[in-house]
């Protein structure tokens, strides 16, 4: 993780560092290859340098990113009330205006259209006179679904199956519910499960075809697993739904870790033919209760789905 520190001292030292990227191959070296993204713009806020973690979060390749300016809504980032902050609220464009860093809490998109949840860090680029002659920006990956509950188990066995960032499959998400219920009863791990439905896709799919439609139920999917921890675990769950497992997740915070997926999900968006086209979805939840079994957990999920879901009322029309 890089770090950039608010202490005079390492920010200068920091900034000398960027000032220097041309002439100092070394640095320029160990910045380009980062997992950290980074990325450099100058007073004008064009885009100066785009390492190797800023493509892989984004999925945008340096060339097609370097020259051009970050106030053209590259990564479209938005808040978690899915506001576009690129040009009102730029953490770029605030630290170049007043000289102070800035770390912030949002959601870029990436090339391919979902979300990924990232902490922002934006820091001034001064000269040697003291003049502000741009900025750097680092972004990382984050998780939404973290909980107070989080550090107070500790998660082995079981509960590390399917770690991979790929989606699961209806069996696997049966299985993984079975074990977490097993670590519920044997070891008291407490957990939840979040459905999650996309509104009205039935005619979604009838107005933009099947073949967007499966683009944008991948794009749903992807978001989701962005927004979780490796953990946790998400997957198709019927043609319109899918089923996240919250780890280390009580009732008291299930309905806020569902209230920011749906959040989320609802920034995500695809490109259709000039088009931008996105969806909303209702969740319902249900946490572990001593006794409980497979259907009964899903069926509370499912009624409070039916009841109109954790948030209800947040639900409007699709796009």
């Amino acid at each position: 993780m890089l770090t950039l520190s608010d202490s005079p001292a390492d920010e200068n030292a920091w900034v000398a560092v960027m000032l220097n990227l041309e002439a100092n191959d070394i640095f320029r070296s160990v910045l380009d290859t980062l997992r950290t993204g980074v990325y450099i713009v100058d007073e004008d806020r064009r885009i100066l340098f785009w390492n190797d973690g800023a493509e892989e979060i984004s999925g945008f390749p340096r060339q097609e990113v370097v020259g051009r300016f970050c106030r053209e809504n590259i990564l479209v980032h938005c808040d978690e009330n899915n506001r576009i902050v690129c040009s009102k609220a730029c953490p770029l464009t605030d630290t170049m205006r007043d000289g102070k860093p800035r770390s912030v809490e949002l959601y870029l998109r990436h090339k391919e259209g979902f979300r990924v949840p990232v902490s922002v860090r934006a820091v001034p680029l001064k000269d040697q006179d003291g003049h502000i002659i741009g900025a750097a920006e680092s972004f990382e990956k984050r998780a939404v679904a973290e909980n107070p509950d989080h550090h107070r188990h500790r998660v082995t066995g079981e509960e590390c199956l399917g770690e991979d960032a790929s989606l699961a499959d209806r069996d696997f998400l049966l299985a993984r519910l079975g074990a977490s219920l097993t670590s519920f009863v044997e070891r008291h791990i407490p957990f939840s499960i979040v459905r999650i439905q996309i509104d009205r896709w039935e005619d979604w799919e009838a107005r933009h075809g099947h073949l967007a439609a499966k683009s944008m139920l991948s794009v749903v999917g992807q978001t989701l697993r962005n927004a979780l921890r490796p953990v946790d675990a998400v997957g198709r769950w019927d043609e319109d739904g899918f089923l996240a497992i919250i780890a280390q997740c009580s009732a008291e915070v299930v309905e806020s870790v569902g209230a920011l997926l749906e959040k989320i999900v609802e920034c995500a968006e695809i490109e259709w033919w000039g088009d931008r086209l996105s969806v909303t979805v209702t969740l319902g939840g249900a946490s572990a209760e001593p006794g409980d079994g497979v259907e009964s957990i899903l069926q509370r999920a499912e009624e409070s789905l039916e009841l109109g879901g954790i948030n209800s009322g947040d639900c409007v029309p699709s796009t």
